[in-house]
Parts: structure tokens; sequence; C-alpha cells
């Protein structure tokens, strides 16, 4: 037997819903009106409660929807402290970073021995590895070719095993001879021809991975990430940018890479942004670069100053992108080439948020020497520097 087509007829009334088939009796299916206005008043609530804590409290409410907008979660919370040592190497960049694992990180080891506050930088470095009794690197970022970031990378990888390397994608005279990636350009100096060498010695004795700075790398750990913003490929191409001595200083100094290192604690998460030697407009526009291809919602605690303060660094752009309550410039005493420079000072005791903030607390390594910047579980950060003023 054919089915039968059936009428379906529904009717909202005072005491419920009445549904009738043709062919079948209404059927009335209740509900209680106590209900609809239960949920109507925790919607109300919900509301309200959220009017008030975004006009009420505006700083929680901005650090909150900073999180929800950032970069992906980061898993769990950490066992340990946060401890990032800016060394004092006078004019040029050494961080390493004890990370809340027990893993350890080092971002550029160069320096000049002329204008340290105390020994000299290669020394401060080695000296600095083995007070921290570290034997192995689980991950080095170089950001550019620079002699005052790389000078001393080479003593770091025979030194200590080094696991993970994070380097530019520009050839040494080795890679150029051998025929490696043959469109990137040559950066012919001997430090980074050291380096390229003892990355190849790593990669052959102990199997250490590298990876060019080239677009966005991630690389987690239970309750922190590192987020490397790398620049396009373009920007290392013979065909953009030249070859060997044709390659502008601002196009060596434009590839650093921006590495955010973000630290899970207990009660919020701790931000700190290292740039090498990127600048703003009228200078090698790295920050240009990295705002215009990353929209990533980032508010950081601590700005690691690029190119050691020159003019066109933190450039108010910039500042307001990532809204840092500390700043360290790692620099020489005797203001080589000028840095750092007035104007960029001036910036940073300038800045403000709109709202509260007013001025961003500086530190240079020409002033306290080594700066030791810590976050401990709970989310408390701290300054220990080697020399008290």
């Amino acid at each position: 037997m054919a089915n039968k087509k059936k009428d379906i007829k529904v009717k909202a009334g005072s005491q419920g819903v009445s549904v009738k088939v043709r062919g079948g009796k209404a059927k009335t299916i209740k509900y209680s009106s106590t209900l609809f206005i239960a949920l109507a008043v925790i919607v109300l609530l919900v509301i309200v409660a959220t009017l008030v804590f975004r006009f009420g409290f505006p700083d929680y409410w901005n650090k909150f929807i900073a999180n929800i907008m950032s970069p992906s979660g980061i898993e769990g919370n950490p066992n340990g402290d946060l401890a990032v040592h800016f060394l004092d190497v006078g004019q040029g960049d050494c961080i390493i970073i004890q990370l809340p694992d027990g893993k350890n990180a080092i971002i550029d080891a160069g320096g000049n021995d002329k204008n340290t506050t105390t020994q000299k930088a290669e020394k401060r470095i080695v000296d600095s590895i083995d007070n921290l009794k570290i034997d192995t690197f689980d991950y080095m970022i170089l950001s550019h070719t620079d002699a005052d970031h790389v000078d001393y990378m080479d003593t770091v990888l025979e030194k200590c095993d080094v696991k993970n390397i994070y380097r530019p994608a520009f050839n040494s005279r080795a890679e150029k001879t051998a025929g490696i990636n043959p469109k990137y350009g040559t950066i012919p100096t001997d430090t980074y021809n050291d380096f390229v060498l003892a990355v190849q010695k790593e990669v052959k004795e102990i199997g250490a991975k590298v990876e060019l700075n080239i677009g966005k790398k991630e690389i987690t750990g239970e309750g922190y990430r590192f987020d490397i913003y790398g620049v396009d490929e373009e920007w290392y191409l013979k065909s953009k940018v030249g070859d060997e001595t044709q390659i502008d200083a601002k196009e060596k100094n434009k590839v650093s890479p921006m590495v955010l290192l973000s630290y899970n604690s207990q009660e919020d998460v701790r931000r700190i942004m290292f740039t090498g030697d990127s600048e703003g407009k009228g200078g090698n526009n790295g920050e240009e670069l990295f705002m215009e291809k990353y929209d990533d919602n980032i508010d950081i605690d601590l700005l690691k100053v690029g190119h050691h303060g020159s003019s066109s660094s933190a450039s108010e752009e910039f500042l307001e992108r990532l809204d840092p309550e500390y700043a360290v410039i790692s620099v020489g005493t005797n203001f080589q080439h000028g840095h750092p420079t007035q104007e960029c000072l001036d910036r940073l005791a300038n800045y403000t948020d709109g709202k509260s903030q007013k001025g961003i607390e500086v530190y240079m390594t020409k002033d306290y020497g080594d700066i030791i910047f810590r976050v401990n579980k709970k989310g408390d950060m701290s300054f220990k520097t080697s020399i008290q003023i």
C-alpha cells in the first residue's frame, strides 16, 4: 500500500505548541514561560557583566582580548621561571634564554671588545655559558649577518651542542662556491663564512636541524612558545638586493626576524619581542615589513629595541602596535655610530598608550652591564643587573 502524504500543522498558543497531523489528533507540547524569562535574565546579566568589565577595568579587558586574539594558544603552565640574559658585549647583541622546561636558547653572539663595561665580548659570552652551566643549546637564532651579531656564533657552536639553528638565507662564500641556493645573494665576510662552516660541522657531527629565516616559524614548549616572524624570500634574492658587495647595509639588517617569546604563567601571558637590527620608516623598514605581513594582535611586556637604538628604531607605529612596558637596548659605552640616538630615547620616554601609560622604562647594557629579565610562575617580572646605578 502506498504511503499517504501527511500534512503537518503547527500552532503556537499561550499554553504551548499544538502539532496536528492530518488524519490524527492534535497534540500539545507544553512549555513554561518561566524558562524563557530565566534565559532572558541570564543573557542580560552576561551583557551587563561584559560592559562593566569592558569599561570599568579597561586594562584587564585589553589583556583579556589580547590573549584571545594572540597567535595560537600556549599549552600548559611552566614548571620553572623564565630568565633572559642580555649580555654586555658592547656594540652588538648576545641574548641567552633559560626556558622554564630546562631548555636553552641563544639569539645572536657578537660584540665589540673596545666598548664593553667589563671584559672582552667573546670572553663575556663564554664565561656566561660556563656560569649558567649550559652545555647544550636547544635553539640558536641568528638575526642577520653583521659581525656584531654573528662574530662569536662559531665559538658557541664549537663549545656547545646546538640542536636547532635558525639562520639568514643569504649564502656564505663557501655556499656560493658549492652552488647552494644560487638565487640568494652572498655575504662575503669571514665572520659569516665561519658561522656557516661551524653550522655545517654541527649538522654532520650531531645531526643539528637548520631552518632559514623565511616566513613564519613556531617553537613550542610546555608553557611557552617562540613565534619567529621572518621576511619573505624576495628579500634574499640576488635579483632583488644584489650580491656580495652590492648588498646594501640596510638590506642586510632588514631580514632580521621579529622573534616573539610568550610565557604562559599561572596569572598572565608575558611576552618579549626580539628585533635584531630592524628599524622603522627612514631606516631599513624591517618593522614596516612585519606590520604589513603579520596582523597578529600582540601586546608585549618587553621590547629588545632594534639596531641598538638607531634614530629610526622603535618607531611610533611599532610601539603602538606592541605597547611594551619595558625596553632593553644592547649598546656600547662609546656611542659607536651615535647609538643610542636621542631621537629613539625620546620616543621611548614620551610614549603613551592613550590611556594611563606614560613612558617606557629603558635598560641599556652600556649603563647596567648584563641585564637579566626574569618572570616567575605567577607572572611576576623583575630585573637584575651586573652594575647598579
